[in-house]
């Protein structure tokens, strides 16, 4: 397949944001205590700041070989890149998605927000598999797939962030720093040899 490369990028899921914890009353201390769980505002605080970048790097080598595939001037053997995207990008996007799955908490609220998250990311992670399939079968409807997941996952990224803005607001979390993201590049146009 002869690639081509486009400007559209995909807002992904790497968020960083940091964020400090409000204030609680003792009473509230008193209550998550003796309950044995951890307050909304401690679990945001732990999914956002610790949680996420600690499993960041196996999605992160995903996104960069699935970058690179469409860098402009790339000019491989595209069995060799499919290869690539099979055994390296999509291993690391699912070892990337069962830490994300694993991550647990107590609140609702936290695992609703996490669970919008993980929807981004399976976007992600289905749209490199329709890459590898494209790639495989010549099929350039596999690569509007691949877009259609992209824009999915952007939708749902979309989500959490407004969730997680409202979370923050709601707690009196207060949110410092800027959503910073990488980015997985459009795929929907390539021509096939």
């Amino acid at each position: 397949m002869k690639k081509k490369f486009m400007t559209f990028l995909l807002a992904l899921s790497m968020v960083l944001l940091f964020v400090g914890c409000g204030k609680k009353d003792e009473e509230e201390v008193a209550t998550e205590a003796a309950a044995g769980t951890k307050s909304v505002q401690e679990e945001i605080v732990q999914f956002v700041n610790t949680d996420l970048p600690a499993i960041a790097a196996d999605r992160d080598s995903a996104v960069n070989i699935y970058n690179q595939y469409f860098a402009d001037g790339a000019d491989q053997d595209s069995e060799a890149w499919r290869s690539k995207l099979e055994s390296e990008a999509l291993v690391s996007y699912n070892t990337y998605l069962d830490n994300l799955n694993a991550l647990t908490y107590d609140n609702a609220e936290v695992n609703n927000l996490k669970d919008l998250y993980v929807k981004s990311s399976e976007g992600q992670r289905d749209a490199i598999q329709h890459v590898i399939n494209a790639i495989a079968e010549v099929n350039t409807d596999e690569l509007d797939a691949a877009q259609q997941s992209i824009t999915d996952s952007e939708t749902y990224l979309t989500m959490y962030q407004d969730e997680l803005t409202r979370i923050c607001n709601s707690y009196g979390i207060e949110m410092i720093g800027e959503f910073s993201t990488s980015t997985l590049t459009d795929a929907s146009s390539t021509d096939a040899e």
